[in-house]
């Protein structure tokens, strides 16, 4: 699981994509507790969810779906799973989400 989530060349482009630095030799609690003070939003939990939630199913289409690595797809799947997030969040959370999320190329 470490290797799918923060190892894998695959999922390292993803997090890029995201801002979200993982220190790979911390221990795992420190690793997410670092990469949360580097990444400096309160939004960071519902962002790395949604990013291991975007990977997780990228992982499932290519292995029971034979669906090919695809950056493109991973990014579609995390806009429309983090859209969900933010119909759900909080006035304040939504705030920083919205604009957050338009601004991703």
């Amino acid at each position: 699981m470490f290797h799918l989530f923060f190892t894998c060349q695959f999922s390292e482009v993803c997090w890029e994509y995201l801002g979200i630095v993982w220190n790979t030799t911390a221990q795992p609690t420190d690793m997410v507790i670092e990469a949360k003070q580097n990444f400096g939003s309160s939004a960071f939990r519902e962002i790395m969810i949604t990013g291991c939630w975007g990977i997780w199913c990228h992982r499932n289409a290519i292995i029971f779906d034979s669906a090919g690595i695809s950056l493109v797809r991973w990014k579609a799947t995390f806009r429309e799973e983090l859209s969900k997030t933010i119909i759900r969040a909080k006035p304040s959370l939504k705030a920083f989400l919205n604009p957050w999320l338009c601004n991703l190329n």
